[in-house]
């Protein structure tokens, strides 16, 4: 019987249903360890992204009044309304505005900040391009921690 005892304890192949012990002790820490990282990421919600980006008015009309080719719009005002994947307002977000020449009333780049409803008022702008055509002002948001979101667009129409 002591030879029996002697034989097992030396033997590294033993195990239950013909699996090695030393990998039957690997599956069974993989499977705790496993079991504690689903535990823990279970408790952790999802970053905030931006989701939804409007403009109002949604749309540019141009003229051009002293038919030089040369299509403006002045005085323009826009509300750009910034809202999360919940449909929360995002406060403290860059908002910044791109093509068709727009500009503020001093010839800046067009730029704001969203207020804690989400929005922000940009007004005293102006827009122009050159022929009868159709273009784009591209609204660009920009969040710490949030990302950069650049999907809309506001048509540009010359009439």
């Amino acid at each position: 019987m002591s030879c029996l005892i002697k034989n097992i304890r030396k033997d590294r192949s033993a195990g239950i249903e013909g699996l090695p012990l030393q990998l039957m002790i690997m599956v069974v820490i993989a499977g705790l360890g496993t079991a504690i990282l689903l535990g823990w990421m279970s408790g952790m919600s999802a970053p905030r992204t931006i989701d939804a980006v409007y403009s109002n008015p949604s749309e540019l009309v141009l003229s051009d009044g002293d038919r030089d080719g040369i299509y403006t719009a002045s005085s323009i005002s826009m509300t750009i309304t910034v809202l999360d994947q919940n449909g929360e307002p995002v406060t403290g977000a860059t908002v910044v505005l791109d093509g068709c020449n727009i500009v503020t009333a001093s010839g800046k780049q067009v730029h704001g900040t969203t207020d804690a409803s989400g929005k922000v008022l940009l007004s005293g702008l102006s827009a122009s391009q050159t022929g009868r055509s159709v273009g784009f002002i591209t609204v660009t948001v920009t969040k710490s921690g949030m990302g950069t979101d650049s999907s809309l667009t506001i048509p540009v129409i010359s009439e």
